[in-house]
């Protein structure tokens, strides 16, 4: 256990170092507000870095979408399949990085704020956190954690996983942490909040309703105009 937890801290150093984008040479008169605003620059230039570090499919990293969300809200997104889901999603995971409050170093630089998202797609993550039960080193609930600390995690594909009393006890648990620590969270799923309700639970329904805007994407793939309805 002691040598997976040192791995596991060294690999998050690697990824929070990867994402500081700092300038070297900065002039030493420079001000506040232009090492933030050249801070900013460097990361819209490494978003598609920074989100494929996340864990974005590599399909995604260029979202298409330009629909106007509220940034500090919770989304659950369904539709039929092929209508933009995804694309929304990572859309607006993008936005909130690019719009979020970035920390100031002790020596005045900036750099993102620790565990500041992840994407995941809800079948992987429970076939990784079930690989736990196989494995002498890694424990169950400490992936499970993994998922509930991200600022934002969006979860793709929900419904599409074999239901069984423990994915919906797992699923349970993820969700209902980010509820109680309103977590933003942002679901997508081919199926309406009344069949995940009937598929997984009524709880699990109940907290994505409390925790999200539910959001219906209509159209029949993505090369056909997609309907926002509300």
């Amino acid at each position: 256990m002691g040598n997976w937890r040192l791995v596991m801290e060294q690999a998050i150093k690697e990824i929070i170092n990867d994402l500081k984008f700092m300038v070297k040479d900065e002039p030493e008169a420079e001000s506040d507000d232009v090492k933030l605003e050249r801070f900013k620059s460097m990361l819209e230039k490494n978003i598609q870095s920074v989100l494929s570090k996340i864990g974005v499919p590599k399909r995604f990293l260029s979202p298409k979408s330009t629909a106007r969300l509220n940034l500090k809200s919770g989304y659950y997104f369904h539709g039929p399949v092929g209508t933009g889901k995804t694309d929304l999603a990572v859309s607006f995971l993008k936005n909130v990085i690019l719009n979020s409050e970035p920390l100031c170093e002790y020596d005045g630089r900036y750099r993102l704020q620790d565990n500041i998202g992840l994407f995941v797609s809800v079948p992987v993550m429970l076939l990784n956190i079930r690989g736990a039960f196989k494995s002498e080193t890694v424990e169950e609930m400490d992936l499970i954690k993994k998922y509930m600390k991200p600022e934002i995690l969006i979860l793709d594909d929900l419904g599409t996983e074999k239901t069984t009393d423990w994915v919906i006890q797992t699923l349970y648990v993820i969700i209902n942490s980010r509820y109680e620590e309103d977590k933003q969270t942002v679901i997508t799923s081919n199926y309406s909040l009344d069949e995940i309700r009937k598929n997984l639970n009524d709880k699990i329904a109940s907290r994505i309703i409390a925790m999200t805007e539910v959001i219906e994407i209509k159209g029949i793939d993505r090369r056909s105009a997609i309907s926002v309805v509300k």
